[in-house]
């Protein structure tokens, strides 16, 4: 397992998404299990969602 901030983890798989969180989603860590060399953009698009969500759930507006 490894831990990791998203915003590295979308550095890696997609960067082009980045622009798409805000900084404390970006700050969010998040746990592989195989680690960061197996995630590919469906997974990420995934994560991403939920970190989102997350974080939709705290504050009203993203």
């Amino acid at each position: 397992m490894q831990q990791i901030p998203l915003e590295n983890l979308v550095q890696h798989v997609s960067p082009k998404w980045l622009h798409l969180l805000k900084e404390k989603e970006k700050s969010q860590q998040v746990v592989l299990r195989d680690g960061i060399q197996q995630v590919n953009e469906r997974d990420l698009a995934e994560i991403v969602e939920a970190v989102i969500l997350v974080h939709n759930r705290a504050y009203p507006y993203h």
